[in-house]
């Protein structure tokens, strides 16, 4: 495998977990916006929208790195 493979991998990777986080991130605040979801507090899914967005940062970070990288 050379660098351009194994670049292009770690790229959709990034992207694909990034889309994830975002579709989740959706779901906790349509959730909270319910109410609940049945089976979580809505104190629980902010925290867990909490602990998404610094996660999505993290992870856009990491796919900047990628792109950046040589």
């Amino acid at each position: 495998m050379n660098k351009k493979y194994i670049k292009e991998r770690a790229r959709s990777k990034a992207f694909a977990k990034i889309n994830f986080i975002e579709l989740e991130n959706r779901t906790y605040k349509r959730d909270i916006k319910a109410g609940g979801d049945g089976r979580l507090s809505v104190d629980l899914l902010k925290r867990c929208l909490s602990s998404n967005e610094k996660e999505l940062l993290t992870w856009k970070y990491i796919a900047k790195l990628i792109d950046e990288d040589e």
